[in-house]
């Protein structure tokens, strides 16, 4: 086998091995999701790095430095098929990613979590507001103001028989019934009271900071929208008219509960005062919870999220191979003493290695949370390790049988897969998890690191 294949497997399996150093820090140790952020913006920045010196540079300066005019045209045609191979390299992986996205591989990053969950819960909230705009309480809301409502409100399900809360249970918040029947057993009744589509439960404990007053029970298969104690408070500020209107309907409430009361008059009339008094004095989401319940829909999600690791590695560990064969072709063009080190390309697998490596942690713990076995989630990151090898190997067998312009095509098509990756992924999950400032810090240190690498060349 050809020498420089052999080196560019063992280089793709070096750079690779971040991904198995990655995987066992996820899943061994508790890392703060501030410094996953961190991270990712560091790895984020350095692999821009890379592949800006390493993939993009070298056709940008062979252009400008061309010395005639037919060297210019030359370079110009490479410079074209750098920036079409960056095109379709953005749109392939743009398009196999929403292919392994679709099956769950979009867990393996928390920023596009984000992204789909932004997109779901915005068509969520255009059925919604469809469904409660002739409820009462919302009729003198404006359209912004019932969106930023809706905004804060949560999908809540429950079984018929199930309990949804009972007496002396701290407030759950406003619940809006939008599918099903649920029992209300207030000691003011003689008989329970039923509630459908478009009914309000939980408002008078929720306005006055106090226990719930009755219990509720689901009679049928209920789904509600439930608006927490820390959300209301949230919004209480910004709008007022949603606190008048619950206040109205919590004294309707308490008067109708007063006039059902057959006994003990006083004392209720007493609780009634006191409710309504602390009714005039008057978000955050489940994160966990949603992303454990998103893992369950997808029973294939683990499989998903290693094919979705794999995209990410395809282009890299071709771009080894590529790269490693320029750097070879280059050295016995001007004679120089061929060695493994005389051609490493420390700039481009700095810049892998160190975005690699907080990609693993991040998807190792989506792996765990599927049901994984520390040795399966390892095994599959190693074998990610053996494909990166391969995928290297190919990428110099390749280039030993094109001609210039179709390596600067690949390497096109490597630079913009990796670039939308970086973009659509790594910086946002980045901005997510970590302070804003502090995520610009890391990206510019990532960024320049793989600059010092050069000193090694």
């Amino acid at each position: 086998m050809d020498t420089t294949v052999l080196w560019a497997a063992a280089i793709g399996a070096l750079c690779a091995s971040s991904l198995v150093i990655g995987a066992v820090i996820g899943v061994k140790v508790r890392i703060p999701q501030a410094t996953v952020g961190l991270l990712a913006a560091f790895g984020g920045g350095a692999l821009l790095c890379a592949l800006a010196i390493e993939l993009v540079a070298p056709t940008v300066l062979a252009f400008a430095a061309a010395p005639n005019e037919t060297a210019k045209l030359e370079e110009a045609e490479h410079l074209l098929t750098l920036i079409g191979g960056c095109i379709a390299g953005g749109i392939l992986f743009v398009l196999l990613d929403q292919l392994v996205n679709a099956k769950g591989g979009y867990l393996r990053k928390k920023a596009y979590v984000i992204s789909k969950t932004a997109i779901e819960r915005q068509a969520f909230n255009r059925k919604a507001l469809a469904e409660v705009v002739n409820v009462p309480i919302f009729f003198n809301l404006p359209a912004d103001k019932m969106a930023a409502v809706l905004s804060h409100m949560r999908p809540r399900f429950f079984l018929a028989g199930e309990t949804i809360f009972s007496r002396g249970d701290s407030s759950h918040g406003l619940y809006l019934i939008r599918k099903g029947f649920v029992f209300i057993d207030h000691p003011d009744r003689a008989e329970p009271i039923e509630l459908g589509h478009g009914e309000v439960i939980g408002e008078i404990s929720l306005l006055a900071e106090a226990p719930c007053s009755a219990d509720c029970e689901a009679k049928t298969d209920v789904e509600m929208l439930l608006l927490t104690p820390a959300d209301f408070a949230s919004l209480r500020k910004q709008i007022p008219e949603l606190e008048q209107q619950l206040r109205e309907l919590a004294v309707h409430r308490i008067e109708e509960n007063r006039g059902a009361a057959a006994r003990n008059q006083r004392e209720q009339e007493r609780w009634a005062t006191l409710a309504i008094e602390a009714i005039s004095h008057g978000g955050h989401f489940p994160a966990q919870d949603e992303l454990r319940r998103r893992h369950q829909s997808h029973g294939n999600a683990a499989l998903a999220i290693w094919l979705g690791t794999l995209l990410d590695a395809v282009p890299e560990s071709l771009i080894i191979g590529i790269s490693l064969t320029v750097a070879v072709s280059s050295v016995v063009a001007a004679g120089g003493e061929l060695t493994f080190w005389s051609v490493f390309p420390y700039t481009l697998i700095a810049g892998l290695f160190l975005s690699d490596l907080p990609e693993a942690l991040s998807a190792s713990q989506q792996m765990k949370m599927q049901g994984l076995s520390t040795t399966r989630v390892l095994f599959l990151w190693g074998s990610l390790v053996v494909f990166t090898a391969i995928g290297a190997a190919a990428g110099a067998a390749m280039a030993g049988h094109i001609d210039h312009n179709m390596q600067v095509f690949i390497e096109g098509i490597g630079a913009g897969a990796m670039l939308v990756m970086i973009c659509a992924a790594m910086i946002p999950e980045a901005a997510h998890l970590a302070d804003a400032n502090l995520v610009g810090t890391s990206t510019l240190t990532g960024f320049l690191c793989p600059i010092l690498f050069k000193f090694m060349e």
